[in-house]
């Protein structure tokens, strides 16, 4: 797998000698990315240890607290919690000792501990196998780090590959790895999305690259971790329903315009969709197995036990440990109440998501893949992903905490120019922006207070939906600091000419 993403060759049998030589061959070639992967290993291993560190002396830090930065202070609220030790450890210790989930005995092992399991299967076995590691209370910590380091791997190969440049790849993988919202959540508190965003990250690599299959039931994978996954079915069956590419190259087509529909690869394949279908139905057959066989309970756990978040009283400011919703946004605002209540309202009964996933899903299926530019496809995709993602998070029936984000950051960190997100066969060049854009938004997320960063999120999707005018002033401002800059050349030039 790490062989795809790369672009390792794969051939038959070779010498130790040669292995070796061709293991250096591409150090030297990507030892930007190399050195990136090493520092970042640093950084996140320090991270890993100080928690370890915290955990122990049960002083973990719950992101709240002020920072003097070049002689300002600022108050940042990044909001930990302590679900690793509650829910975490509780269940995978009470799985290995052989209780079933999605039952009450499970919930309920431990009389003055109750923690329900409200996941899907597989974040349960990833739970119970860090358990069972020899690293004592710190084993399912370590997973949860090797997967939201491991999700370097497929931004590096989707990144490149969007942009045919490793440059572009390189930058998005820094500003992942050393992200603070990642290190944060992922490397520090311990907390779940790591998983399911690794392998829905894979998934967009493998599907890009033409593994339908394997993208398919990678994502698949990423769902059956955790259920915000799900929504993520649109691109998927937005891609499956149209033909799949010829096996062949067919970004280098150089065939006449009179054979642009019999390449295209806009037609529909509903017949290929419902093969597929049926082989992501038997994935997961397997993989709830046994728990499936009572269907009512394990839908009920997974989809209803997780529960919404209704505010009873739109006059007073929930509690701190409540998910964010835009209601709340609207109290601290001090709205009108009756704009308050509809909001509240629409948002526990979904009406503002159901909303947004119907108009995605449109644009989704609207946009016309030509096999003869996958990467401009793809692109436009991933894009409409990222606003379906933020539609997710902003109008949860559930709401949601800062570390919900962490599922963004990847996309963030790949979509973070004007040409990342638009159609065109031209080369994209790295830019300054591709480690601005990222940082902008994870201060948006983690500085503010936890009752008004929902509305930085929505700011940070309405700039997504208008990144073309961002793109233009962008260019301007740019073009300006170019003619500036070559000015300043050209009178230090004379300067020390006439100086001679």
């Amino acid at each position: 797998m790490l062989r795809i993403m790369l672009n390792i060759p794969s051939e038959g049998v070779v010498s130790m000698d040669e292995t070796s030589s061709r293991l250096k061959q591409f150090i030297y070639s990507h030892i930007v990315l190399v050195t990136i992967l090493i520092l970042a290993a640093f950084v996140w291993s320090f991270v890993f240890l100080r928690a370890v560190s915290d955990y122990m002396m049960m002083s973990n830090w719950n992101g709240s607290g002020d920072l003097n930065l070049f002689g300002f202070t600022i108050h940042v609220e990044f909001e930990g919690w302590a679900d690793y030790g509650y829910y975490y450890e509780t269940w995978g210790e009470r799985f290995l000792d052989g209780y079933t989930p999605y039952t009450e005995a499970f919930n309920n092992a431990s009389p003055d501990h109750y923690a329900p399991y409200f996941f899907p299967p597989l974040y349960l076995y990833m739970c119970a196998l860090g358990t069972a590691l020899p690293f004592g209370s710190f084993g399912i910590g370590f997973v949860i780090c090797l997967f939201g380091y491991a999700t370097a791997f497929p931004i590096y190969g989707t990144a490149k590959y969007l942009s045919q440049n490793k440059r572009v790849g390189e930058i998005s993988v820094a500003s992942y790895l050393l992200n603070p919202l990642i290190l944060y959540h992922t490397a520090y508190e311990w907390l779940n999305p790591a998983p399911f965003v690794f392998f829905m990250m894979l998934s967009f690599y493998l599907l890009m690259k033409q593994h339908r299959t394997m993208g398919t039931l990678a994502m698949v994978a990423a769902a059956m971790f955790k259920q915000t996954a799900f929504f993520l079915a649109l691109p998927l069956v937005a891609y499956l329903i149209k033909v799949p590419p010829p096996k062949d190259d067919p970004e280098n087509d150089q065939e006449s315009p009179e054979d642009y529909e019999l390449y295209a690869g806009d037609d529909l394949d509903v017949l290929g969709l419902l093969r597929m279908t049926i082989i992501v139905l038997v994935f997961v057959v397997i993989v709830s197995l046994p728990y499936i066989l009572d269907i009512e309970n394990y839908l009920y756990y997974i989809f209803v036990r997780p529960g919404t978040t209704l505010i009873d009283d739109i006059t007073v400011v929930p509690e701190g440990n409540m998910p964010m919703t835009l209601a709340v946004l609207l109290i601290i605002a001090g709205a009108p109440e009756p704009l308050t209540q509809f909001v509240n309202l629409a948002t526990a009964y979904s009406v503002f998501l159901f909303i947004s996933i119907i108009i995605l899903l449109y644009l989704m299926l609207n946009e016309v893949k030509d096999d003869r530019d996958l990467r401009s496809y793809w692109r436009r995709i991933l894009y409409f992903s990222l606003l379906l993602l933020l539609c997710v998070h902003i109008f949860s029936p559930r709401g949601i905490y800062k570390y919900y984000c962490v599922a963004l950051i990847p996309l963030v960190s790949i979509l973070s120019s004007e040409g990342m997100m638009s159609r065109g066969k031209e080369k994209i060049r790295g830019s300054i922006m591709m480690v601005i854009n990222p940082l902008l938004v994870t201060i948006a997320i983690l500085v503010p207070s936890r009752y008004i960063y929902i509305g930085l999120l929505v700011l940070v999707m309405l700039s997504y939906m208008l990144y073309r005018n961002f793109g233009e002033i962008y260019g301007l401002i740019r073009e300006s600091l170019v003619y500036d800059f070559q000015r300043l050349k050209l009178r230090l030039g004379k300067i020390k000419t006439d100086s001679t």
